[in-house]
C-alpha cells in the first residue's frame, strides 16, 4: 500500500491541499496525557473554517493554478478572458503580475506603473518592477526609467546605477556626484550597469587618490584582493602607496612582520593590516596568532570595539581547539571577563579537565543573568557536589522546574518526573477571525495551499511586525492550523510563547514514524525529535546546502542508505515523499546508532555534523563524562542540536503518555555525577 501511495504522492499531496483534506494536526497519544499536558489532546476547531470549507475558494484556487500554467505556456489571451472569474480571489494580483511581466513590450507605461503603484505592498511586485526597469533601460527610455524608479525602488546597486545613468542622460548627474562616489568606494565589484556612470564621474575629477585609498581598504576588509589591486593603481600619494605596499608585505609573511616595530600606533590603516594578518596567521597557527595579537593590541590605537572583536575571534577559537595552553592564552586575551562567550568557553575548558574549583570560580565571573540560567546552575551543582561530596538536591530541584535539557538532566539526577510547564493558548477565536479578514492573511493562506512558501514568508514578514503580541500569537496559531509549522514555531519564539507545546511541537505522519522506527528498532521519540529540529515536519523543506524533506537528508546520503537497505530511489525528488524520507531517515539513524555502539547522543551528533567529525571528537575527548562531552562539542550548532533533540524527545513522549526518559541506564552511568538509589555519592 505504501509503495502505491509513494509513486503518486506529489499529486495526491497537492490535491489534498486544494481540497482541504489534510488534517490540522495529528493527536499525539491514543488515550490521555500526563498531568497538565492532558489539555493538549483538545485540538481546537480551526477558526479559519471559512477558508478551509469554502468550495468556491477551492474552485478559484484551481482556476488560478490552471491560468498560471497557461501564462507559462504563453496563452495570454485565454488568461485575460478568465481573469474576471478571479475577482474575489486573494491572489488575483499575483496572476496579473505574471501576465504583465509577459507583456512589458506591448503594454503602456501608464498601465504598468499604475499596477506597480497599487500593488507595491505585494512581494511579487518587486520582481515585476525589476523586469520593467530593465526593459526601460534596454529601450534607452531614461525619462520613463526615472519616473518608474521614483515610484518604487527595488533593491540592488544595479538599479541605483541605472537611475544614476538616467540622471546622466537627463543632464542632472553633475549635481550629485557624491552618490556615484558612495558606490565606487564599496569593497565589492559593482554591476556593469555602473561602468558608464563611473566613467562620467572620473571624467569630472571624482576619482582622486584619497578616494582610491578608501576603496582599497574597503576591499581589504571584504577580502577582495583583486579589487584592492585595481584600486591600488589609482593611488598616487606617497603615504597611500606605502601603506598599500605594507599590506602586501605583511600578507605574504605574517609570521615575520606581525611585530610592534612594523606598525605605527596612529596609522589607522595599520590597524586594518594587523586585524587581517592576525586572522590570516590564525588559519595556520592559532596560538602564535594569539601571542602576536597580545603583543600588538596595546601598541596600536585600536578602538574598544575593534579590540573586542578580535579578542572574541581568537579567544573562542583557541578554547574550542582544546590546546594544552589554551586556558592560559584565553585568560590573557580576556583577563577581565568582558566577553561572555569567551568566559563560557573558559568554563568548558575547565570542564574538559574536570577542574571543579576552576569551574565554580569561572561561573562566578559570568553576568548574573547568565549565571542563573539552567545551564550554568546545573554545572554549578555538579561542581559543588564533586568538591564537597554533598548532594545538591535543592539546587537540582530548582533547575528541574525548567523544561529544558538541563532541567531534564536535573530531574533525572533527582529521580523525579519531568516538568512540561504547558500553557494552553489564551486568545479568542474572534481575534483570528479578524485576522482572516486581512487581505495579506488571505493571500498568505492561499500561497501556503499552493506551496509558494517563499512568497508566503515574504507576506508574513511584511505583516508580522505591524501586529501586537496577541495578534502575532493568533497568527502563529493560524499558521499551525495550515500545517505551516515552521512559521508557527518561529512566530511563537518571537513572542516568547515557549510553553504553548501544541503550537511548538507539531506531529504529522504519525503512522509512518511508528512503522519505520519499529522497523529500524530505534526509539520513536528520537525520529520525531530529529524531524522537529530538522524541518518542523515540512515534507517539502530544502536547506541551503541541499538537504531535503522531513528528515533533511542529503541526496548522496539518501542514495547510499537506500542502497544499503535495498530500497528504490530513482530520483532525488522522491525525498519529498514522506514515506520515502522517513524510511531512509530512520534507516540512517539506525546506521549511526550501530556505528557509535548504541549511543543515541553520539549518533545524534553524527546526524548533524557527520560521523567523521564525531569520531575525531571522541578520539580526543571520548574519555570525558557524557554530559561534559556534550557541553564541550566544539560546534555550537551541533551542541545545541544534540541538547534539543534529547529535550524534544522527552516532550514528545510525555505528550503521548509514553514511558519517558531523557537518558537510558547506560547513558546515565556515564554522567559526571552518578547518584545510586542509596543516595551515596560516587566521586571520581
Amino acid at each position: 500500500m505504501h509503495q502505491q501511495i509513494q509513486g503518486r504522492w506529489p499529486a495526491l499531496f497537492r490535491q489534498a491541499r486544494r481540497l482541504n483534506f489534510i488534517p490540522r494536526a495529528i493527536v499525539f497519544g491514543r488515550n490521555q496525557l500526563l498531568g497538565t499536558a492532558a489539555a493538549l489532546l483538545v485540538v481546537s476547531q480551526p477558526v479559519s473554517a471559512a477558508l478551509h470549507n469554502n468550495a468556491q475558494l477551492a474552485e478559484q484556487r484551481q482556476l488560478f493554478e490552471q491560468l498560471s500554467d497557461q501564462v507559462a505556456k504563453g496563452r495570454l489571451s485565454q488568461v485575460r478572458q478568465n481573469l474576471d472569474a478571479l475577482d474575489a480571489y486573494p491572489l488575483k494580483p499575483y496572476l496579473e503580475a505574471q501576465v504583465i511581466s509577459r507583456q512589458l513590450e506591448s503594454l503602456g507605461a501608464e498601465q504598468i506603473n499604475r499596477f506597480v503603484e497599487q500593488n507595491m505592498h505585494l512581494p511579487v511586485t518587486e520582481g515585476l518592477q525589476q523586469k520593467w526597469l530593465n526593459t526601460l533601460a534596454a529601450r534607452n527610455d531614461w525619462a520613463g526609467y526615472r519616473q518608474a524608479y521614483q515610484l518604487f525602488q527595488p533593491r540592488g546597486n544595479h538599479y541605483k546605477c541605472l537611475m544614476l545613468k538616467a540622471d546622466m542622460k537627463q543632464g542632472i548627474l553633475a549635481t550629485q556626484l557624491e552618490k556615484v562616489a558612495e558606490l565606487w568606494v564599496q569593497g565589492e565589484s559593482q554591476p556593469k550597469s555602473c561602468d558608464s556612470v563611473f566613467a562620467y564621474w572620473q571624467r569630472r575629477g571624482g576619482l582622486t587618490s584619497p578616494v582610491a585609498e578608501i576603496r582599497f581598504w574597503n576591499a581589504v576588509r571584504e577580502r577582495n584582493f583583486s579589487l584592492a589591486r585595481y584600486a591600488e593603481k589609482k593611488i598616487d600619494q606617497p603615504d597611500g602607496k606605502r601603506n598599500a605596499r605594507l599590506l602586501w608585505q605583511v600578507r605574504s609573511n605574517p609570521e615575520r612582520w606581525l611585530k610592534p616595530k612594523t606598525f605605527s600606533p596612529n596609522n589607522h590603516t595599520h590597524r586594518i593590516i594587523v586585524d587581517y594578518a592576525v586572522r590570516r596567521l590564525a588559519q595556520k597557527d592559532m596560538r602564535l596568532a594569539a601571542r602576536r595579537w597580545l603583543s600588538l593590541r596595546d601598541h596600536l590605537n585600536f578602538t574598544p570595539e575593534e579590540k573586542a572583536e578580535l579578542n572574541h575571534y581568537l579567544g573562542v577559537r583557541l578554547a574550542l581547539r582544546f590546546y594544552d595552553d589554551a586556558p592560559e592564552l584565553v585568560a590573557k586575551i580576556d583577563p577581565d571577563f568582558q566577553d561572555i562567550e569567551i568566559t563560557e568557553w573558559r568554563i568548558r575548558l575547565a570542564l574538559s579537565q574536570q577542574n571543579w574549583p576552576e569551574v565554580q570560580a569561572l561561573i562566578a565571573k559570568l553576568p548574573e543573568e547568565e549565571k542563573i540560567t539552567s545551564r550554568w546552575r546545573y554545572w554549578q551543582a555538579v561542581a559543588e557536589q564533586n568538591i564537597s561530596g554533598q548532594t545538591q538536591d535543592q539546587l537540582f530541584a530548582e533547575i528541574a522546574v525548567d523544561r529544558s535539557y538541563y532541567g531534564f538532566l536535573a530531574s533525572e539526577q533527582l529521580g523525579q518526573p519531568f516538568n512540561l510547564n504547558y500553557e494552553p493558548a489564551n486568545f479568542s477565536a474572534s481575534l483570528q477571525q479578524g485576522l482572516l479578514l486581512l487581505p495579506s492573511v488571505r493571500r498568505m493562506y492561499e500561497l501556503v495551499q499552493l506551496e509558494e512558501f517563499e512568497y508566503a514568508r515574504q507576506e508574513w514578514n511584511l505583516l508580522f511586525p505591524t501586529l501586537d503580541d496577541e495578534q502575532k500569537y493568533a497568527l502563529s496559531h493560524l499558521a499551525g492550523s495550515w500545517q505551516w509549522h515552521s512559521q508557527a514555531i518561529a512566530g511563537a519564539a518571537l513572542i516568547r510563547k515557549w510553553n504553548d507545546l501544541q503550537l511548538r511541537f507539531p506531529l504529522e505522519y504519525a503512522d509512518l514514524y511508528q512503522q519505520f522506527s519499529d522497523k529500524q528498532k530505534i526509539p520513536l521519540n528520537w525520529a520525531l525529535s530529529i524531524t522537529r529540529q530538522e524541518s518542523a515536519f515540512n515534507p517539502l523543506a530544502r536547506s541551503g546546502v541541499g538537504a531535503m524533506g522531513l528528515m533533511q537528508l542529503m541526496p548522496k546520503t539518501a542514495k547510499q542508505t537506500a542502497k544499503k537497505i535495498r530500497q528504490s530511489l530513482k530520483k532525488t525528488k522522491e525525498l519529498y515523499n514522506p514515506a520515502t524520507n522517513i524510511a531512509l531517515g530512520t534507516a540512517y539513524l539506525a546506521q549511526m546508532l550501530d556505528r557509535f555502539d548504541g549511543s543515541r547522543i553520539y549518533a545524534t551528533a553524527a546526524y548533524n555534523a557527520g560521523p567523521y567529525r564525531v569520531k575525531s571528537w571522541l578520539k580526543k575527548r571520548g574519555h570525558l563524562p557524557l554530559d561534559i562531552w556534550v557541553e564541550v562539542i566544539p560546534y555550537e550548532e551541533t551542541r545545541i542540536y544534540v541538547q534539543r533533540v534529547l529535550e524534544y524527545g522527552v516532550v514528545y513522549d510525555m505528550m503521548a503518555n509514553r514511558p519517558t526518559r531523557l537518558l537510558d541506564d547506560n547513558e546515565r552511568q556515564l554522567l559526571a555525577l552518578n547518584l545510586p538509589e542509596s543516595g551515596e555519592v560516587v566521586l571520581d
